[in-house]
C-alpha cells in the first residue's frame, strides 16, 4: 500500500489479491479445499436456517450501522467512495478475529473480504459474504446480508476478495438390514434330485444371514407362520439430504 507499508502489519489480515485458482491450489496444498455454497451458508447462519429463526444479518435483524460496526467490517455511513469514515475502526481489511464470531465460532462470515467458493464456471466464479466496501442496506455495492452473493471472473485479483479453507469431517457410515424376498428376487438355492441344496449366485447376495422372525425367537409361532428363516444382508444406508442442509 505504498511507501512505508509492510506485510508485518498484515499478518493477521485475510489474504487478498488471489485468483480462484490460487486459492484452490493453496487449499489443496494444505490438505483442504474451498468450501461449497451450501456448507458456507450453513456455517454462516450458525443454526438459523428458518423459517422461524432465520435472520437477515449475522448479528440478527437490526439494520443499524451502530450495531453493525461492532460485528462486521463494512463501509458505514460515509458516501461511497469518497467518505470512508472508518466507523468500525478500519479503512480496509481488518484482522480476522477483530469482530466477534458467530454461534459456530466462525469469524467474518459477513464483511471484511468476499470469499471464493468451490464450483461455478471460470468466467463466473462464486464469492460470498460481502466486503469492507459494501453497505448495510444495499444503497451502494452489495447489501451485506447473510445471503450476499456475487460472481466474478476466476482470474480476478482485488483487495477485497479472499478465501477460507474447509475440510469435511469423516462421515459415519450407517447400515441397515435388507431382507430377501424369494417371490421377488427368486430362490437363493435350488434342490437337486437327491434333495441337496445348491446356492444360486446372485449379485449382491453372496453373503447372507438367516434372520428368524421375532415370533419364532419368542416361541410364539403357530401353524400359520413360515418355518423357514428369512435371508437378510447388511447394506449401507443411503444418505438423504434434508431441505435445511
Amino acid at each position: 500500500e505504498g511507501p512505508g507499508s509492510s506485510y508485518k502489519f498484515r499478518e493477521h489480515h485475510p489474504v487478498v489479491h488471489v485468483s480462484h485458482r490460487d486459492a484452490a491450489e493453496y487449499c489443496k496444498w494444505v490438505g483442504k479445499r474451498l468450501p461449497g455454497e451450501w456448507e458456507w451458508e450453513a456455517a454462516a447462519r450458525a443454526g438459523h436456517f428458518g423459517p422461524k429463526n432465520r435472520t437477515l444479518f449475522v448479528w440478527g435483524e437490526e439494520s443499524d450501522v451502530e450495531i453493525a460496526k461492532k460485528n462486521a467490517n463494512l463501509w458505514g455511513n460515509g458516501k461511497f467512495p469518497w467518505e470512508n469514515l472508518a466507523e468500525d475502526g478500519w479503512r480496509g481489511t481488518s484482522p480476522v478475529k477483530n469482530f466477534p464470531p458467530n454461534a459456530y465460532g466462525f469469524y467474518d462470515m459477513t464483511g471484511n473480504v468476499w470469499e471464493w467458493m468451490r464450483g461455478g464456471k471460470h468466467k463466473a466464479r462464486i464469492v460470498r459474504g460481502g466486503s469492507y466496501v459494501d453497505s448495510l442496506d444495499g444503497s451502494f455495492n452489495h447489501a451485506a446480508t447473510l445471503g450476499a452473493r456475487s460472481t466474478v471472473h476466476g482470474t480476478t485479483s482485488t483487495g477485497n476478495i479472499g478465501f477460507r479453507c474447509a475440510k469435511a469431517p469423516t462421515r459415519r457410515v450407517e447400515y441397515h438390514w435388507q431382507y430377501h424376498d424369494e417371490s421377488t428376487h427368486g430362490s437363493l438355492a435350488i434342490e437337486d434330485e437327491f434333495g441337496k441344496q445348491h446356492v444360486v449366485p446372485q449379485q449382491g447376495w453372496e453373503d447372507v444371514y438367516d434372520a428368524m422372525d421375532e415370533d419364532m425367537l419368542n416361541g410364539d409361532d403357530d401353524e400359520f407362520s413360515d418355518p423357514k428363516p428369512k435371508k437378510k444382508k447388511k447394506v449401507v444406508k443411503q444418505r438423504t439430504r434434508r431441505s435445511n442442509e
